[in-house]
């Protein structure tokens, strides 16, 4: 009944527990050191698949997609953009924009080629330019184009100058999903330590599921730089293998204890619980990783960057 490969491979780890942790630990500092040494490859494609990927690439080869940008210039209440504040508002903007490097057709409200863009009730003026390249050198470019606008809003502190366009709407939400992976990333290893903590109430006991759960993400990682030389990742690969490794790593960690505890309380002893666990829970976590591994797959089907390699990411914990 027992005699099941989890429930060897659990007997084994009983009587040679020095050496299955510290074969655990080799292969964790190995996979670490091989990934940092060759370090990660990120994908360059953009996200499609199949013949709308192929009219993605023709396009962007025979017609290079500037970036439109846009600054809004609007006059405090009861004046106009007429006014001599909200003039140099508009003369310092296009100053300050046209210093930045790949800025070009920089358009004023005040040009007769800019007419349309002031308001009926000339309270607002719109400065448009464009920042000349592919996706990758107008973000590396929109940095210091947003600062200048910024810095010439606070000198007109009276004025509104807001600025808005498609690299800058891309760097904010760049910016935003950034800020939300790390947060999660940060929160991710107190909360589960509290949690484990009210489980088990002892600090070693709940240290023991985190520290397995820490370590595979190592590996996983480790071993994700690696397969990115072959298969090039996406580049939240490490957020995901954090919060999907963490959590898949403690929650099996917690069935197979729980299961241990289960057989020690009915009167087993020490061998034959664990033998018992890792015959039932550990056959079970063996089970569930491979089922969601192989219904994980099931997004490859799609083709698309995003999907395929977030499947690779998966699948290497």
């Amino acid at each position: 009944m027992h005699d099941t490969f989890a429930a060897r491979a659990g007997r084994w780890s009983t009587r040679n527990r020095g050496l299955a942790i510290g074969l655990w630990l080799a292969f964790v500092l190995l996979a670490v050191a091989a990934g940092q040494a060759v370090g990660l490859v990120t994908s360059a494609d953009d996200g499609g698949s199949g013949e709308a990927a192929t009219a993605e690439r023709a396009i962007g080869g025979a017609f290079p997609a500037d970036a439109d940008e846009t600054v809004l210039i609007q006059a405090p209440s009861g004046s106009t953009v007429s006014d001599a504040r909200s003039r140099a508002a508009v003369a310092d903007v296009i100053a300050a924009v046209r210093e930045q490097p790949h800025v070009a057709d920089v358009v004023s409200p005040y040009s007769p080629g800019g007419a349309a863009n002031v308001s009926e009730d000339r309270r607002s003026a719109l400065v448009t330019f464009e920042l000349r390249g592919d996706d990758e050198r107008t973000q590396a470019a929109i940095g210091p184009v947003i600062r200048s606008v910024k810095t010439v809003a606070r000198e007109h502190p009276g004025v509104l100058v807001g600025q808005f366009g498609d690299a800058s709407a891309e760097a904010a939400i760049d910016a935003a999903v950034d800020d939300d992976f790390k947060r999660a990333e940060t929160l991710s290893l107190p909360v589960t330590l509290a949690i484990l903590l009210l489980a088990f109430g002892s600090l070693i006991a709940a240290g023991i599921p985190l520290l397995l759960g820490i370590t595979s993400v190592m590996a996983a990682l480790g071993v994700v730089n690696i397969v990115s030389h072959i298969f090039p990742m996406v580049d939240a690969v490490s957020s995901v293998v954090l919060l999907v490794g963490l959590a898949v790593g403690v929650d099996y960690s917690l069935f197979y204890l729980r299961r241990e505890r289960e057989e020690r309380a009915r009167g087993c002893s020490s061998g034959e619980a664990i033998a018992i666990a890792s015959a039932t829970s550990g056959r079970a976590v063996i089970v569930s990783g491979l089922t969601v591994m192989v219904a994980m797959a099931g997004m490859l089907i799609a083709g698309d960057t995003v999907f395929t390699e977030v499947v690779r990411d998966l699948v290497e914990l």
